[in-house]
């Protein structure tokens, strides 16, 4: 499942109009992934958005263990343009799932 996570993040980076025809806008952008996230915590009983948020703590000055992650992202990205924002958004969960161990996972 990892590889074709990151397959789809690579794809959205080259061609972003196939997901998001009608409106690129970051907004767009969190909607598409927490519809993402449930449906893979659904199917395989992965919580991604507290495994992210646990992640991105770690790596971050704005500490916000309470906060929703893709809400934390934003408050810390809110300088950017719409098109910066949207890079480091997908480069940061190209991370995340570069660096993430599927075998240990634990729902807590």
């Amino acid at each position: 499942m990892k590889n074709e996570i990151l397959d789809t993040i690579k794809h959205i980076k080259l061609r972003p109009k196939m997901y998001f025809w009608s409106d690129g806008t970051f907004h767009s952008y969190i909607v598409y992934f927490q519809g993402f996230f449930f449906s893979v915590g659904l199917c395989y009983n992965l919580d991604f958005e507290r495994e992210i948020s646990r992640w991105y703590q770690k790596r971050v000055k704005f500490k916000a263990p309470n906060m929703v992650w893709f809400d934390q992202f934003e408050h810390i990205n809110k300088d950017f343009i719409e098109e910066e924002k949207i890079k480091k958004f997908l480069d940061t969960l190209e991370e995340f799932f570069e660096s993430y161990d599927f075998k240990n996972y634990t729902l807590i």
